[in-house]
């Protein structure tokens, strides 16, 4: 299996997986490539350890500052892992990646903290973004949009007013699903990204009780509301 920016099959994977909460991207891509988890079939002939629970696979990388990321790689989403604890929200600089390879970059993109140096990375991250998308194996005729929604989505909320501080994900089998965590008005929205057999499920609106761990309990809330969906 190429774990591989190069590789057209585990591109159009990795940009559906690691960018998920990126709307305008996933739409676009869900719409040039229907068969985007293609790669991701193959984990679940190559995990029979993992049978019973959603399939994985593991890739570790040093961060610039030294640190060891695990990303596991799920059918429908990514997680992040770093010396071993739960990764949910950015971290790293965008002026400590970019001048990584174009593979080790793509990995790391989406725990880039946009908002670190925000005013000098806007104006040229979509330059970066278009240079370097054309560089693997993304189609020439789609570098400018995904290029586009990779940066709306990671610097612009894609068009919000405001946004979540943090979504983590789920999946079952046949789909995926989020909850988002708004601090503010200490709500959780649970919601439904992506199914395989076409069933809706609406989103449900929870408040997170006070005193308690909004990432922990809102992780838990998820596990159970899937298990009713």
């Amino acid at each position: 299996m190429y774990l591989t920016m190069a590789d057209r099959n585990f591109l159009q994977y990795w940009l559906c997986a690691a960018f998920p909460h990126c709307y305008f991207l996933w739409n676009y891509l869900s719409e040039k490539f229907p068969d985007r988890y293609e790669w991701s079939r193959k984990l679940l002939h190559n995990n029979k350890e993992q049978e019973g629970t959603p399939a994985y696979k593991t890739v570790s990388i040093t961060s610039p500052d030294g640190k060891e990321i695990t990303i596991l790689l799920y059918r429908y989403h990514a997680e992040y892992k770093i010396e071993g604890k739960e990764l949910y929200q950015p971290y790293l600089s965008y002026h400590a990646i970019e001048n990584l390879d174009n593979d080790t970059f793509f990995l790391l993109l989406p725990v880039v903290d946009v908002m670190i140096d925000y005013e000098n990375i806007y104006k040229k991250m979509w330059q970066d973004l278009c240079q370097r998308l054309s560089e693997t194996a993304l189609p020439k005729e789609y570098v400018k949009e995904t290029a586009h929604g990779i940066k709306t989505g990671l610097m612009d909320a894609d068009g919000a007013e405001d946004e979540p501080s943090w979504i983590i994900w789920q999946e079952t089998e046949e789909s995926l699903y989020g909850a988002m965590w708004w601090k503010d008005a200490r709500m959780i929205t649970l919601f439904q990204k992506y199914s395989t057999s076409g069933k809706i499920v609406l989103n449900k609106y929870i408040t997170v009780p006070e005193g308690e761990n909004a990432y922990l309990w809102g992780k838990s809330a998820l596990s159970r509301w899937i298990s009713c969906c």
